[in-house]
């Protein structure tokens, strides 16, 4: 009769998403990583299972083959694959973002530039985080320092292009060319 009422918790994240909407592709790939990863696990173990044999008086016999060092390889690669991705990544999101205002920051990130490096930035307000007022600081000595190290690009006009010929018939392509 009374059904719970849910806490409005804000959006969700997906299977193989980073954030909400924001999908992974990294994600994915280490999936079917780790599922070719199970699959060429599971053939190399049906390869090395043993055969029965059985000889002319019905005596059972067990053969075992030699063990299939391709099929380990490749599990064991695909099993990395499945895991260190992500691995590298979180070490990477960690360091770099440690380096704050760095050269060997920008070397990697890179730095802005485009449209949204034109909009002007704002004052810190008294209530906002110190750290903000300093990352503006930051960001305006970057936009200038890009202001700089530009380039002007000069554009030549394009040669004239000629007017396309008329369009021939089916039959006038036969009679002059030969075919279609």
């Amino acid at each position: 009769m009374n059904a719970p009422v849910r806490a409005a918790a804000g959006p969700t994240t997906g299977f193989l998403e980073e954030s909400p909407g924001n999908r992974s592709a990294m994600r994915l790939m280490c999936v079917l990583a780790l599922l070719a990863s199970i699959a060429f696990g599971a053939i190399t173990m049906a390869r090395s299972a043993p055969i029965v044999s059985r000889d002319a008086g019905g005596q059972a016999t067990l053969t075992y083959p030699p063990r299939d060092e391709t099929g380990l390889t490749l599990t064991f690669a695909f099993l990395l694959a499945a895991f260190a991705p992500k691995v590298v990544q979180k070490f990477a999101e960690q360091r770099l973002g440690g380096l704050k205002g760095s050269s060997l920051r920008e070397l990697f990130l890179g730095s802005g530039g485009g449209p949204a490096a034109e909009a002007p930035t704002q004052a810190s307000s008294p209530a906002e985080d110190p750290r903000l007022g300093q990352l503006r600081q930051e960001l305006e000595r970057l936009r200038a320092e890009i202001g700089r190290s530009r380039t002007p690009i000069q554009v030549t006009p394009a040669a004239p292009v000629a007017a396309p010929a008329q369009a021939l018939s089916p039959l006038e392509r036969i009679r002059l060319g030969g075919s279609l």
